[in-house]
């Protein structure tokens, strides 16, 4: 699937990705390929993204949102 992590100022990630875990309001959420369409507000917490190579990148995010549509996800960090 197709990951962006995107801050005001610059795109901190973006790449194809096996799974992405992050933390909103109702909780960590994992997201997989095809998952169903998904919008949540983030909360203070870490993101991880599986990398199809194997890797894990990770990132401290204090708040944002985060939408999946069409086996993307898009993360909005605020």
């Amino acid at each position: 699937m197709n990951v962006a992590v995107v801050a005001p100022d610059e795109v901190l990630f973006e790449g194809e990705a096996t799974q992405v875990i992050t933390r909103t309001t109702e909780g960590d959420v994992a997201f997989l390929a095809n998952h169903a369409a998904f919008l949540g507000n983030l909360v203070e917490g870490q993101t991880r993204i599986y990398l199809t190579d194997g890797t894990v990148r990770e990132f401290e995010l204090s708040g944002g949102f985060v939408e999946v549509s069409n086996n993307t996800v898009s993360i909005l960090a605020s």
